[in-house]
């Protein structure tokens, strides 16, 4: 006669069962849990690729722990676009959901304005979605926002490309950094959602201007620099120059570098007038 296993025996049998399927259940939602930020950009990738509207876009996807990730989007919309239908585009796509859920997506939206000189430039608003959402994602609201952004490209003689990030607004000039930073303040005034930090930057690498300040802060504490500038002889064009208050930076501070191989002379000259200004400057001949 054949004997059944007992209890015992197939209670542990059990258990162990349980064990190993409790146990690839949780690598399962672990893994699901650490690509969510990777695939929801490859889901909401694929929904902008069907979109007439959008000219280019590029979705980094953040894989956050512990949590349900996260995304940052650059969309590029389409010129020709009318600031109705700009408006229409961004509300749909920032109400667009897929499958994967994620905790937040920061999105900037991208499209071409004209500057003060009647030049192309590029101009865009910012979007967040999900926890600590910002902005209002009616297309009404979205429209006065675009006619606002607008007006500061045409109040800036010299801008090439605004940038909103999710506390940040940048703006590139090929003009003199200092009339961005006030126009940036000026456009502050528009209440953008978020903004904590504002810089405005001429030139590229090599020849760089850079001031930055805090949201809302008077950027006269930041002018003494140009005195320094306009003191240097002509043909030395600064390797970089910057004016900064930001955060966590509690005074102005000034930074200056010259070409390699500049006469220790200008450098010397360039300390002084900073003294005489009164500003605290960090001047270096580059290496």
């Amino acid at each position: 006669m054949t004997r059944s296993p007992r209890p015992a025996a197939r209670r542990r049998s059990r258990a162990a069962v349980t064990g190993v399927l409790a146990s690839a259940l949780v690598l399962l939602l672990s893994s699901c849990q650490m690509n969510a930020g990777t695939e929801f950009a490859s889901q909401f990738g694929r929904y902008l690729d069907g979109r007439d509207d959008v000219a280019s876009h590029r979705i980094r996807g953040n894989n956050d722990l512990p949590g349900r990730g996260s995304a940052d989007s650059r969309v590029d919309l389409r010129a020709g676009l009318s600031d109705a239908e700009l408006a229409r585009s961004i509300s749909e796509i920032t109400h667009h959901r897929v499958a994967r859920k994620i905790a937040h997506h920061n999105l900037s939206f991208y499209f071409p304005a004209v500057n003060g000189s009647g030049a192309p430039a590029t101009v865009s608003v910012f979007v967040r979605t999900g926890d600590g959402a910002l902005g209002d994602t009616s297309p009404a609201a979205l429209e006065r926002r675009i006619a606002e952004v607008r007006a500061f490209a045409a109040s800036d003689p010299g801008l090439i490309t605004l940038d909103t990030f999710i506390h940040d607004l940048r703006g590139s000039t090929t003009g003199d950094p200092y009339v961005t930073a006030d126009r940036l303040n000026d456009y502050l005034r528009t209440d953008p959602p978020g903004v904590r930090y504002m810089s405005a930057t001429s030139g590229d690498v090599g020849a760089l201007g850079v001031v930055s300040f805090d949201a809302g802060d008077s950027v006269e504490p930041l002018r003494p620099l140009r005195q320094v500038l306009a003191a240097l002889p002509p043909g030395v064009t600064p390797v970089r120059w910057r004016a900064n208050s930001q955060r966590p930076v509690t005074a102005p501070q000034f930074e200056l570098v010259l070409p390699r191989g500049t006469d220790p002379a200008v450098l010397e000259a360039a300390e002084h007038r900073a003294a005489e200004a009164g500003i605290p400057l960090s001047a270096s001949i580059a290496r």
